[in-house]
């Protein structure tokens, strides 16, 4: 009986160091890039001109940007795809009234979340999500759906705020293959010519 519950002891090792260490291999061999940046500093303006690069190299790219209007301090989602748009939030408060500052609309929300559930379905050559943030972290939003974009094979390119940064990469334990901060954004050709490397 102890010879057979070391020999089971043995083998339940050996399986978790091996899947422990095909985890880590996943994740060395994963193309993920982060754009970094506080609001206003051309995160998704960057993001949109390596996507305009991307498309005109033949990349199949698929999944949101999020676009701010300043008069009325909204967010509008927007599919890559078919250029569908829907009303994410709407500040409601000021920023010192936070976590309860923006008012979220179910149909913009469940377009982001359908959209990456998409991306995991039919997997594009790179998946787009703009952005991960406060409310990710919080375990609100695309928290969930992101988990499982991060966990899968398909390469992604997300936009999160630099003062977050850290904390992104340690909760779903990233490891970038490129990130690019507010200095990159003023030459997106340079920064597509260094991602070229990865993909």
């Amino acid at each position: 009986m102890k010879l057979f519950s070391h020999l089971f002891y043995c083998i339940h090792n050996r399986i978790k160091k091996t899947l422990n260490l095909q985890i880590v291999y996943y994740r060395l061999l994963k193309t993920i890039f982060i754009v970094s940046g506080e609001k206003g500093s051309g995160k998704t303006k960057f993001l949109l001109d390596i996507l305009a690069l991307l498309e005109m190299r033949g990349f199949d790219i698929a999944g949101f940007v999020a676009l701010h209007e300043l008069q009325s301090d909204s967010y509008q989602i927007k599919d890559i795809k078919t250029n569908e748009e829907s009303l994410l939030m709407q500040r409601i408060a000021s920023f010192e009234q936070r976590t309860n500052h923006f008012k979220f609309f179910p149909e913009g929300v469940d377009m982001g979340k359908n959209r990456i559930k998409e991306l995991l379905i039919n997997p594009p050559d790179i998946a787009i999500i703009d952005e991960i943030g406060g409310y990710e972290l919080r375990g609100e939003l695309w928290s969930s759906s992101f988990t499982h974009l991060v966990k899968s094979s398909v390469p992604l390119i997300f936009t999160v705020k630099e003062s977050l940064l850290g904390k992104v990469i340690e909760n779903w334990r990233i490891e970038p293959t490129l990130i690019f901060h507010s200095g990159d954004f003023t030459n997106p050709n340079e920064a597509f010519e260094r991602m070229k490397k990865f993909l």
